[in-house]
């Protein structure tokens, strides 16, 4: 039996991976695309919030009237206690692309695949890297893991890694993450009572401790999360809530959205949340894409947006690439770094906005990280968390 082969193989069937191989497609039908899933897009996600400009890439995917009839949420917009104890609201009323979105985050990522089969690619799910051979210019032969215990092999011209932060097939090809920190979120679900209402904005509100996100998701669940660093939630464990519960107590803005909700778990979720970049994007017949490339603070929200766009401009690049341009991979590499810069000094501002606990762990951990001299900024939005990847 011969070994399967591809032109583009791309690791990780979340949105950057899917994405990509919408974007392919696309772009160069000629080329065959197969994505490898490690799960059955059966597994529960953290829910996020999408800006109302997620529409832009979601468009040129061609997967905009799709996610409409998918029954996301729509959001008013955000609130933020930030920097000040009583909440200020950002309204998307008049924003030129609509309001944000709240995410049932399984349906979206599954209905991506499903867009990447419709546009030809092959979909692999419930299939694992378990290692790869380099076969120089041939590219690589990837050894698969398929459940119920299937060992096979593909071979494939390219490689995309798409894994998420871990980004395993970038790293042992030599890359290495520059983390510029490291925080963990952890997370707590409740319903909302039956006959009643909740607010449609997403909430961010800083404390002691780091600072609280809440949102509304489809099916009257409501998501909280608690993010701050090893300094700052020492002791907190994901078996135990009643420490966290405690000081969700503390966060007055917050407990107060959440009367007319019951807690739901027994336990919590911990998601670790970093920020930071590969010191390589790109070598010989592969490149990284979406969070394996580079991580935003989730209080940017633009975790999937970023995906969406560095998918976007990954196909173009690699499209280029092999057509012989000699400098297209470099070129995608050098936006996205550019990208992550302004990212960080946005984030230096953000987070010098908030004074009112300046001894206590995590705002000095992360003040003293942060670069010294800034240029002005306009004034930045109210912040909202969007994303963070199990």
């Amino acid at each position: 039996m011969s070994e399967p082969t591809c032109d583009v193989a791309i690791i990780g069937g979340g949105p950057a991976g899917t994405a990509m191989a919408i974007a392919l497609r696309d772009r160069a039908p000629y080329l065959s695309v197969t994505v490898l899933e490690r799960t059955a897009y059966d597994t529960p996600r953290v829910g996020e919030t999408l800006p109302p400009d997620v529409r832009i890439p979601l468009s040129r995917l061609g997967a905009w009237s799709s996610f409409l009839r998918d029954g996301h949420l729509a959001s008013r917009g955000t609130a933020s206690c930030w920097g000040h104890p009583e909440p200020r609201f950002h309204d998307t009323l008049m924003s030129p692309w609509g309001s944000a979105w709240h995410l049932d985050r399984t349906r979206f990522d599954e209905r991506l695949s499903l867009e990447a089969i419709q546009q030809g690619a092959r979909v692999l799910r419930q299939t694992t890297l378990l290692s790869s051979e380099h076969l120089g210019p041939d590219g690589f032969r990837l050894f698969l893991s398929q459940r119920p215990g299937r060992a096979c092999t593909l071979r494939a011209r390219f490689v995309v890694d798409a894994t998420g932060w871990k980004a395993p097939f970038a790293t042992a090809q030599g890359a290495r993450r520059r983390v510029a920190d490291r925080c963990f979120a952890m997370f707590g679900a409740f319903q909302v009572q039956t006959g009643e209402t909740f607010s449609t904005h997403a909430m961010v509100e800083s404390c002691e401790e780091g600072w609280w996100y809440s949102a509304l998701l489809p099916g009257g669940r409501v998501v909280v999360a608690l993010v701050g660093d090893g300094d700052s939630l020492r002791g907190l464990r994901w078996a135990t809530p009643e420490p966290w519960m405690a000081l969700l107590k503390q966060a007055p803005a917050t407990l107060a959205r959440l009367k007319p909700c019951d807690f739901t778990g027994d336990a919590l979720t911990a998601v670790p949340v970093l920020v930071g970049e590969l010191d390589r994007l790109h070598g010989e017949r592969w490149l990284a894409v979406g969070d394996a490339a580079c991580t935003y603070d989730p209080l940017s929200s633009q975790g999937i947006s970023k995906a969406l766009d560095s998918a976007l401009l990954a196909a173009e690049a690699l499209e280029q690439h092999l057509r012989g341009a000699p400098h297209a991979l470099q070129a995608y590499a050098s936006t996205l770094h550019e990208r992550f810069q302004d990212h960080q000094r946005t984030r230096g501002h953000y987070y010098r906005q908030e004074q009112r606990w300046p001894g206590a762990p995590f705002w000095k951990n992360r003040w003293e990280a942060l670069p010294h001299h800034l240029p002005p900024l306009p004034p930045p939005r109210p912040p909202h968390f969007p994303e963070v990847n199990p």
